[in-house]
């Protein structure tokens, strides 16, 4: 055989085994190196599960806690000649309101009073619910997990209290359902199935088949372990959740893809096989005149691949011809890409699900009941393409109503939480004091609003809000500070602007020394309206703001219109001149009415 032939078949044959080595060593590496993070990220998934678990639990205790001390129910439980319709009433109210799946209350005894879930039902002993005893033994929140018509609900009791005299208890639960598995799949990057006794509960991918479950939980019973589901290979583990006692077994089975998580190694791995196919061939061409020259920087290109394979994504320079060179930097910028996209992917999530969250709470305090006598009110608020902060709120009594609108400063969870803290205590407060002066409502929120922003959150948020107290002949005392009010005056058929003199919420602790009131006074006929940044510093695309010009050109010229009218009609001339709203936007419309027509 030829010196020539002799050297091609064996450069022929060391190239072969080079490349077969080196794609298997990359092949090998990423795949152990990926299946150990995906081990260690379910595992990281467990915590996180657990810590929403947590603090799901943290926020329904404390609305328990709130509802516990509503005067209604209280009463309804304490006094013994109450109609049951009332009792029912009072806890349908209360559980359609809360969007509650268990609303139950027992008397002192641990008996069942009302079930709004079965209404028909009175009497059981529900004593043996842990929940149950211990809230009524010792009156501290107690929190756990019950299983009803094949769904879990994770349920907090509270001690039902009437003076010094313990009237019974109320339980609360809110089912482990798709929402809440969909939210701890998005902050765990992976799927989550809630499971009762093996069977799923909520909603599984496409990927999965409600007859493959039973036996996956089985399988991974006794640890975490990889499985295939349909046609997907997956990391999974089950986790308990917390407060699963007695016959029912419920817990998270947590899943990771491992064939998701494969797929950008397995990409790399084709492109790598491409790239030193081609490098294969050129050599054998050239492997004569050219081994010496092309060996130290192919073997620098094969470190470089075993790096990136075990995670070093970090810039190398590569000495060599033009084409390594060029080599060297297209996976210099592949490693770059690859850690950005990584990067990019986990902030992305994590936004997305702080949004869709503040974007849930944001709407769900908003009150749906706007009847107040004396009063013709519309509101609206509609939010931007980032969560802001607008809360309004409407809180009717006998002789009139409290009103808050306001504005968290910022964006995202963080807003959201602090707007859930303002329209609890406001509606705390005003229920359990109604006749109570604006300013001193403002002084005790501010206090619970700045401990619980600066010591618990340890954020750097504030509040404007004005906290009106409206009565029937048409007198408002007015605290806190915010938007100017626009009135429209049915007298003189003018419009004049009204401020609110006090101080934001939560930027100090002691407010006393700029703690004010006012009073302002409404006809019959006037209107007034209250609104939030958003509206006023809308801006065109020149940059101009609506401003109150705005606001007033479109009151004027629709005053004697119904209230829904007017709302929309500012809503609509605020989007003609600015389509895409940089903030959100609220409008409140209200006209005094001073005297209620009857048919005679």
């Amino acid at each position: 055989m030829k010196l020539r032939t002799t050297v091609f078949l064996w450069v022929l044959i060391l190239v072969v085994a080079i490349v077969g080595a080196t794609i298997g060593t990359i092949a090998i590496v990423f795949d152990r190196s990926t299946r150990t993070r995906l081990a260690e990220e379910l595992e990281r998934s467990r915590e996180v599960a657990l810590d929403l678990d947590k603090n799901r639990q943290s926020l329904h205790k404390q609305e328990c806690k709130v509802v516990a001390e509503e005067p209604r129910l209280k009463a309804v439980v304490a006094t013994e000649d109450v109609a049951r319709e009332t009792i029912l009433d009072a806890v349908g109210t209360l559980a359609t309101t809360l969007d509650a799946g268990v609303f139950v209350i027992v008397d002192a005894e641990g008996r069942l009073i009302a079930d709004s879930a079965a209404p028909d039902a009175e009497g059981f002993d529900l004593k043996d619910r842990e929940v149950v005893a211990k809230a009524l033994a010792t009156g501290e929140l107690q929190s756990g997990l019950w299983v009803a018509d094949g769904k879990a609900y994770q349920v907090s009791g509270c001690r039902l209290e009437f003076g010094a005299r313990v009237v019974g208890a109320l339980v609360i639960g809110h089912a482990l359902d798709d929402a809440f598995a969909n939210t701890v799949a998005k902050h765990t990057g992976g799927e989550a199935i809630v499971v009762i006794d093996g069977a799923p509960v909520t909603q599984l991918t496409s990927e999965i088949q409600t007859a493959e479950v039973a036996p996956a939980v089985a399988k991974v019973r006794g640890g975490a372990r990889e499985l295939t589901l349909g046609d997907t290979t997956w990391f999974a583990q089950l986790v308990p959740v917390p407060g699963s006692q007695g016959e029912h077994e419920v817990e998270y089975l947590m899943l990771r893809s491992v064939d998701r998580a494969l797929a950008p190694a397995r990409r790399i791995v084709r492109l790598l096989l491409l790239l030193l196919a081609g490098a294969a061939l050129a050599s054998l061409v050239v492997a004569l005149l050219l081994a010496r020259r092309l060996s130290r920087p192919i073997d620098a290109l094969v470190a470089r691949t075993k790096a990136i394979a075990g995670g070093d994504l970090s810039p190398r320079a590569i000495d060599g011809p033009t084409e390594v060179q060029s080599l060297g930097s297209a996976m210099d910028t592949m490693a770059k890409e690859i850690d950005e996209s990584r990067k990019s992917l986990a902030e992305k999530e994590r936004l997305k699900g702080e949004l869709e969250i503040a974007a849930r709470i944001q709407t769900s305090i908003l009150p749906r009941d706007l009847t107040v006598s004396g009063l013709q009110i519309a509101a609206k608020m509609m939010t931007a393409t980032e969560v802001g902060g607008d809360y309004y709120d409407v809180v009717a009594n006998e002789d009139g109503c409290w009103i808050a609108i306001g504005d968290v400063s910022g964006h995202g969870l963080t807003a959201g939480l602090v707007m859930m803290m303002v329209q609890t205590g406001v509606a705390t407060l005003v229920r359990s004091q109604p006749d109570a002066n604006p300013k001193d409502v403002i002084r005790s929120l501010n206090t619970v609003l700045y401990e619980n922003v600066h010591d618990r959150l340890e954020a750097e948020r504030h509040m404007t809000l004005s906290l009106l107290r409206y009565r029937r002949d048409g007198g408002i005392v007015v605290a806190g500070a915010h938007m100017d009010a626009v009135v429209w005056r049915a007298a003189t058929q003018k419009t004049e602007t009204l401020g609110t003199p006090g101080t934001f919420l939560a930027i100090t602790q002691d407010i006393e020394h700029i703690n004010q009131e006012v009073s302002w006074q409404v006809s019959d006929g006037d209107l007034m309206i209250l609104l939030t940044d958003g509206v006023t510093e809308a801006e065109n695309a020149a940059g101009k703001a609506f401003e109150y010009t705005g606001v007033t050109r479109v009151l004027e010229a629709q005053a004697t219109d119904p209230v829904e009218k007017i709302r929309d009609a500012l809503f609509t001339a605020l989007i003609k001149h600015s389509p895409t709203l940089a903030d959100d936007a609220t409008i409140m419309v209200l006209r005094y009415v001073a005297r209620v027509k009857t048919d005679t």
